[in-house]
């Protein structure tokens, strides 16, 4: 069954524009955007950007890969875990989903689970929330800090600041907002209210978009207002404009990159493990779903017999 199975990866900045099939299953993080499909073209009458494609067996290992962290610029990191939960929540509930592609993903999602709790649990760098306290809590002591965006690494960077600052949060969507508000005793700045951020000198963005918010005017004033300042920005795409550096108070993903990047070594050696590990579980997991659709067919009817072609 895994034959029947085609994967997308755009980078970040990349995507497809137009209509998508509606039982493609999506995973949108901050590095890339993968596109997940059974036996169907998902961008039959879309504008397709630059891309890979990834099919069958490779397409199975690829998401193993992405999962287990080993696809990020911060090696193990487990942040994936959480955006591959969510994206799958959003497709199981969807009237449009594909039965099959929903049993791949179950299992996928236990095969990576085994991979890191037998190969990588030690390996895992620091999440860009936890790099995120540092520079803001550690290193700037930072008594209060405004995190905008109301998604799931918004809610891992108040987890990592609300013990150490006052949390202070500011995003469109203001349902969550005041759901995570009373959750984590937050203060509100409302979204229409963002510009106001420039009186704020510590700031953390989640949120990742084509268009610009925080643009050169922004961070003049803001500089301006406060001599000891710091602005992490972990959106993709970048939503602010500015000249400004780390050296001027500016942390981008890359510095967060930067930061955590992969020890050699033992480290190393328990990745090229977990690769092995994953082709193996890729090729066991192909034999297996093959014989599920044989079990299938032999209690089918002759006309359900024409999809052994996905064997």
């Amino acid at each position: 069954m895994l034959n029947g199975l085609k994967l997308y990866n755009f980078s970040s900045g990349t995507l497809p524009q137009g209509e998508i099939h509606g039982s493609t299953f999506v995973l949108n993080t901050c590095q890339r955007s993968l596109y997940l499909a059974f036996d169907q073209d998902p961008f039959a009458h879309s504008d397709i950007p630059h891309h890979e494609i990834k099919i069958a067996d490779d397409a199975y290992m690829f998401l193993l890969e992405t999962i287990c962290g080993l696809k990020s610029k911060l090696i193990g990191e487990n942040e994936i875990v959480a955006q591959f939960k969510d994206a799958y929540k959003v497709y199981a509930s969807s009237e449009s989903k594909n039965t099959r592609l929903l049993s791949i993903l179950e299992k996928l999602f236990k095969d990576a689970k085994d991979i890191r709790t037998q190969y990588l649990i030690g390996i895992s760098q620091k999440t860009y929330a936890s790099l995120t306290r540092r520079h803001l809590i550690q290193k700037a002591n930072a008594a209060h800090v405004v995190v905008v965006g109301s998604g799931a690494m918004a809610e891992d960077l108040i987890n990592q600041f609300k013990k150490k600052a006052q949390v202070s949060i500011c995003a469109r969507n203001f349902v969550k907002v005041a759901e995570l508000a009373r959750q984590h005793n937050l203060n509100i700045i409302p979204w229409e209210n963002r510009l106001d951020l420039v009186s704020e000198p510590f700031i953390a963005n989640t949120i990742g978009h084509e268009s610009v918010i925080f643009d050169e005017h922004f961070f003049k004033s803001w500089s301006n207002s406060n001599p000891t300042r710091l602005f992490v920005d972990l959106g993709s795409p970048s939503v602010i404009r500015t000249h400004l550096t780390l050296a001027q108070g500016i942390v981008r993903l890359d510095d967060i990159f930067s930061e955590g990047a992969i020890v050699e070594g033992q480290k190393q050696h328990q990745i090229n493990l977990a690769r092995e590990a994953m082709q193996t579980i890729t090729l066991r997991r192909k034999s297996l779903f093959a014989q599920k659709l044989n079990r299938t067919l032999m209690d089918d009817s002759p006309q359900m017999k024409s999809a052994v072609r996905y064997l």
